[in-house]
């Protein structure tokens, strides 16, 4: 039987030693004192099996936690993002224990489901709350818990060092110990030289995974890719917006592959399984990595991808030319190409241009009520296409908040106006869509 991990009277003690240290500080070992009444019943830690084991049975206080750095680690072990996310932290943990640092985890377990907490827990070395332990909630509101996984880190001190360190840990690993913001500033200054020395080959092969592949599972090694422009395409069948964007995007492959040979796209999965992967890459005329390879993580964290679809621009060098790509190519299509700054400064001079020749001011059977006006617009959705606009000329009516695209309201034939819905497939555990991007929850 699991049993609580805080024993109440040892933390209202050290809520007292720190008090009397510095009266003034505001720690987050003192704030789990303060939220945990005292009793004259005091339970021992919760560790794993393992823990226990080696300890050989004896109760552990509370005072094993003074003095060290902890790691709180909101969890719900069912929950796919936190199953990825425990075994790298238990391999940092490990490593930090092998080094002989001072460092413990703490989970605190938002799961309802005894059974799958159990059986995640009985494998880790650290302690845990009990399931269904009141402070759950009240650490949760504290440290305003806003996505999973979560590794608060308090330092020796017992003062916050940091709300959340899982995305560190997952780009980082141990070299993101102790998890300080001067750590984090030396990891910045880190990625930036790699930022300058990356090449294609740096960002797509590791180890003996050297390839990508075409259709039929050819391997294409990534030397046949040097000197190219590329575009790394992260996606998904299951996610709505991906779908829809597909089609924009095999329309401007086809035309910038007519203009320029040295130029592809890598599609990088996010599906749920082979079946899925191969039914949405049978309909994509460019390259994959393939499916459930290990490149696709570090590529994740390597571009921070947060959201899908999403289309990172890399040049011929190597380097990093846009990760808006995905919104170039909505606005611009195959025009867009090849994505530098000194070609957006073209399309904007073109658009100057263009504009020239447009009345200033039209009236439009899709909006009697008033005149439209050109307009500079930023972020606006067509009432006449329902296309997202980041940025461009509308014809715009302001008392309506009315946009119109130049050739929505310009066109004499607009066509009808498709009410066809996409089939909608729940998004991937983990991930909420909101019709135009679907992100990690």
């Amino acid at each position: 039987m699991l049993c609580s991990l805080i024993a109440n009277r040892y933390f209202f003690c050290l809520r007292s030693t720190i008090l009397k240290a510095n009266p003034n500080i505001c720690c987050s070992l003192q704030v789990l004192a303060f939220i945990t009444e005292p009793t004259s019943i005091s339970p021992p830690l919760t560790c794993s099996a393992s823990f226990r084991k080696k300890l050989s049975g004896l109760q552990v206080p509370v005072s094993e936690l003074e003095g060290k750095i902890v790691g709180l680690y909101f969890s719900l072990s069912a929950y796919s993002p936190c199953v990825d996310f425990s075994p790298k932290l238990l391999e940092v943990y490990e490593k930090l224990k092998a080094n002989g640092e001072s460092f413990e985890v703490v989970v605190i377990p938002l799961d309802d489901d005894e059974e799958s907490f159990k059986q995640d827990f009985k494998n880790m070395p650290w302690f845990s709350l009990p399931i269904g332990d009141k402070n759950v909630g009240k650490l949760a509101r504290y440290f305003e818990l806003s996505t999973l996984p979560t590794l608060v880190i308090i330092g020796a001190d017992g003062k916050t060092v940091s709300k959340n360190v899982a995305e560190a840990i997952e780009e980082h690993g141990v070299l993101a110990y102790p998890f300080t913001p001067k750590k984090f500033e030396e990891l910045i200054e880190i990625e930036k030289a790699k930022e300058k020395a990356q090449t294609l080959e740096s960002i797509l092969i590791s180890g003996d995974r050297n390839f990508v592949i075409g259709k039929g599972g050819t391997e294409i090694p990534v030397s046949d890719l040097v000197g190219k422009n590329i575009l790394l395409y992260f996606s998904a069948h299951w996610c709505p917006p991906c779908r829809a964007f597909l089609p924009k995007l095999v329309e401007a492959y086809h035309k910038i592959k007519a203009k320029d040979d040295a130029f592809e796209v890598i599609f990088i999965s996010s599906d749920r399984d082979q079946g899925a992967f191969d039914e949405f890459f049978s309909g994509m005329p460019w390259l994959a990595l393939p499916f459930g390879d290990s490149r696709k993580a570090s590529l994740s964290r390597r571009f921070k991808v947060q959201g899908i679809p999403m289309l990172i621009a890399i040049g011929p060098t190597g380097q990093t030319v846009t990760k808006e790509a995905r919104d170039l190519v909505m606005q611009h299509g195959a025009n867009a190409y090849p994505f530098t700054e000194e070609r957006l400064k073209e399309i904007e001079a073109e658009s100057e241009e263009m504009a020239k020749g447009w009345p200033q001011k039209l009236k439009s059977a899709q909006h009697e009520e008033h005149e439209l006006a050109l307009a500079r617009r930023k972020d606006y959705t067509c009432d006449g296409c329902d296309e997202p606009e980041e940025e461009g000329w509308s014809f715009y009516c302001e008392a309506c908040n009315f946009d119109l695209h130049p050739k929505c309201a310009l066109e004499e034939d607009k066509g009808a106006k498709s009410d066809a819905k996409q089939e909608q497939d729940p998004p991937q555990e983990g991930w909420v869509c909101d019709g135009y991007v679907c992100k990690k929850a």
